[in-house]
């Protein structure tokens, strides 16, 4: 970030900025010998720290990089991992802001070099070569600006802004700590911190830690009467007290910081923030109040509810919100027409079809093949999201085939977020030797059992790897089920798996003989655990029927309907028709729904049906 576009920010609102760290680890982790060093240990409990106060509304977030610096380092045996600690907390609070949902500065948080006795003789070229390895690593790696907070002693923070100076351009906010006396514990006051630091090219002044709100009220009015720059102010929660073998904070309100952050507002501080002991709660009344006074430009909090950060926390499994999954749980009949993307690049043959397919109010979505055969065809949560855009409700398939599993990731988020879809149904997807490229290997990274899990967790807010997403999807997931397949015992396992993956409803291969469906449900136990849509395929000829039955896996066409459409012969189509009707009102009895598959593409005619 340029110094300029900092300085604008301060001076046209008040930017709030995250609250405790070490305290919020301490009662995440425990006792450490280095919280920083929890950046590689535990960068889970770090993440969710951040994400915690960015759903808070904290505009801007520290890395976790306070103590990161050779000397204090060098007690726990860590002083040369000074750039990995450092690199490991920037990227984590990286990783936080990519899934905010508003504009995030990464602060690179530098504290003092140890106890203030031990270091308070040092040269000061001594203390600049060390907090200029802390800071180059931290601006390598991307942060926005600087916060030096908790220096008790004025010469440590000026040595500290020079090494930074010595070779950077990014923002400075630079921070001593004082007593309930008003001053440092060097004894330096407000107005002789600010005659020393003026001349210095920082962007903000302030105060941090050790009182709490109204203790520095005091500090803040000596401050703002001297200093003619934006004013920062992150007050700890109160006095610690030591409780066994802890320290702990007082409970302060998240009122209470809601009246200190309008009362320093007052005063002209544009950067507030919490120090320890401070909560999301905390912080969350703070951005509160900056936004009502900055109601023009200040960024959007989120009003999302936060709840304490805990090690590796899922969202709770939600019931989920299509209106396709709405209307199945009314107990209403719902019917999907089944449509193959496009070979090409046009789409305007598809949404003209489908417009005639959903216009008579009979037809709840449409599903989307994906490879079928493993041909190339336009990709199935691509035309999901175009036709999602269009007020269509679709479901689409997603294979494992074509993409592994950072890809399906990304894949389902694209479609949530941007592509509206809200329905999935997951499946593996035919082999590369069937299709037009034989030549190609498929992915497989998972099959659709795995593909179900991807989902579940992206609906629990996590990712693959645990990762937190900032939120969570809600799809409605979908799988496949052959009740005709030749090893019933392996489909039965299968189902059986992908139910406790986290699947919602079945879709079934084309069923032709309502005793099929019933032996199924006697194998399976005699009541399938989850609402079904069957495949109802009305067949147009004889010969396709022969070839479907013989040639396709998992269609299997009772011998009574092959003799009826070879005896209609030129009727074979109205009799396919007929038959495909009578299945279709067998369904309204038995099942959730139906999806229909058309004949040969040509969507519209499946309406016949209903």
């Amino acid at each position: 970030m340029k110094i300029e576009d900092f300085n604008e920010r301060l001076k046209n609102s008040v930017l709030v900025a995250d609250g405790a760290m070490g305290s919020m680890l301490y009662e995440y982790a425990g006792a450490q010998r280095c919280i920083e060093e929890l950046n590689v240990t535990q960068p889970e409990a770090v993440f969710r720290i951040h994400q915690a106060y960015l759903d808070a509304g904290a505009q801007i977030i520290e890395t976790n990089t306070f103590g990161a610096n050779r000397n204090k380092l060098a007690a726990a045996g860590l002083a040369d991992r000074v750039t990995e600690l450092v690199h490991r907390g920037v990227k984590i609070a990286r990783e936080a802001r990519e899934a905010a949902r508003h504009e995030v500065f990464l602060a690179g948080s530098i504290g003092p070099l140890g106890i203030r006795q031990q270091v308070q003789h040092s040269p000061a070229e001594e203390m600049q070569s060390i907090f200029r390895e802390q800071a180059a690593a931290l601006e390598e790696r991307g942060v926005d600006l600087f916060v030096l907070e908790t220096f008790s002693d004025l010469d440590e923070l000026v040595a500290a802004i020079a090494a930074i100076r010595s070779f950077s351009r990014l923002p400075i906010v630079a921070q001593l700590t004082y007593s309930e006396e008003g001053s440092t514990f060097g004894g330096t006051r407000p107005a002789e911190a600010w005659e020393k630091l003026k001349s210095l090219d920082v962007q903000a002044v302030g105060a941090n830690c050790t009182i709490g709100p109204q203790l520095l009220l005091p500090v803040l009015r000596d401050l703002a009467a001297a200093a003619h720059i934006p004013l920062s102010a992150m007050p700890n929660a109160g006095f610690p007290h030591r409780m066994g073998d802890r320290i702990v904070y007082p409970k302060s309100s998240p009122e209470y910081f809601a009246l200190f952050a309008r009362e320093a507002a007052e005063l002209g501080v544009r950067l507030l923030g919490g120090c320890c002991g401070t909560t999301p709660e905390h912080i969350r009344a703070m951005a509160d109040v900056a936004k009502s006074l900055q109601p023009a430009t200040h960024v959007k909090a989120s009003g999302a509810t936060v709840t304490p950060v805990e090690k590796a926390r899922r969202i709770a499994a939600r019931e989920p919100e299509s209106k396709l999954w709405k209307k199945i749980q009314s107990k209403k009949f719902a019917v999907s027409v089944e449509i193959d993307p496009p070979k090409g690049i046009s789409t305007e043959r598809i949404l003209e079809q489908v417009g005639r397919v959903m216009d008579g109010g009979k037809v709840d979505a449409i599903d989307i093949n994906s490879g079928t055969l493993a041909r190339v065809g336009m990709d199935a949560l691509m035309l999901a999201g175009a036709l999602e855009a269009h007020g269509y409700e679709t479901i689409p398939h997603l294979t494992s085939r074509d993409a592994n599993i950072i890809g399906l990731q990304a894949m389902l988020l694209g479609a949530w977020a941007i592509g509206g879809v809200r329905n999935v149904l997951a499946i593996t997807g035919d082999p590369p030797s069937l299709g037009d490229h034989p030549e190609t290997s498929g992915v497989y990274e998972v099959d659709s059992i795995g593909v179900v899990k991807i989902i579940s967790r992206l609906n629990q807010g996590t990712d693959w790897a645990g990762k937190s997403l900032g939120g969570a999807t809600n799809f409605t997931i979908g799988v496949a089920l052959n009740p005709v397949a030749e090893d019933l015992d392996s489909e039965i396992r299968r189902f059986e798996q992908k139910l406790a993956a986290g699947a919602h409803f079945a879709m079934t291969q084309p069923v032709f003989d309502p005793e099929h469906w019933q032996a199924f449900l006697k194998r399976l136990g005699g009541k399938c655990p989850v609402p079904v849509l069957v495949g109802v395929w009305p067949l147009t000829s004889y010969k396709q029927a022969l070839r479907l039955n013989n040639e396709v896996p998992g269609i299997v066409i009772p011998a009574q309907t092959l003799k009826e459409l070879e005896a209609a012969g030129n009727s074979a189509r109205d009799r396919g028709f007929a038959l495909a009707k009578v299945m279709l009102d067998w369904a309204r009895t038995e099942v959730a729904g139906a999806y229909l598959i058309p004949p040969f593409k040509r969507y519209e005619e499946v309406l016949e049906l209903l």
